[in-house]
């Protein structure tokens, strides 16, 4: 259901195949757009999970991996209150099912002719 364009946890692609896709397509436009986002809005990404996800175990797991506090490598436990931790097993799933709907599906609708 992603785009072309969309590579975390893709078959047969990586992050190196999107930095390369990003390298080529600066020298052919004329802008950008990079995202950093910082913390997910959790409740709209818990609703898009569960449009595609129908089995309540699976469900509780990835809402237990978007609440389950951090530990540090000195064992120091930070709690989280949004979003998705950074090098988390699911985040780049997750990530492109939020941008799927909260930016791909928008940008289609919005400005149809831009790439």
């Amino acid at each position: 259901m992603f785009l072309a364009d969309s590579y975390g946890y893709r078959p047969g692609r990586s992050a190196l195949d999107a930095v390369g896709v990003r390298r080529q397509r600066c020298w052919k436009y004329d802008w950008v757009l990079e995202f950093d986002i910082k913390g997910l809005l959790d409740e709209l990404l818990l609703r898009a999970v569960r449009k595609h996800i129908t089995c309540a175990w699976a469900l509780l797991y990835i809402e237990r991996w978007l609440t389950a506090p951090m530990v540090q490598e000195d064992g120091t436990i930070i709690e989280r209150s949004r979003g998705t931790p950074q090098g988390g097993v699911v985040s780049p799933i997750l990530a492109n099912l939020f941008m799927q709907y909260a930016f791909d599906l928008w940008m289609a609708r919005m400005f149809p002719a831009l790439r």
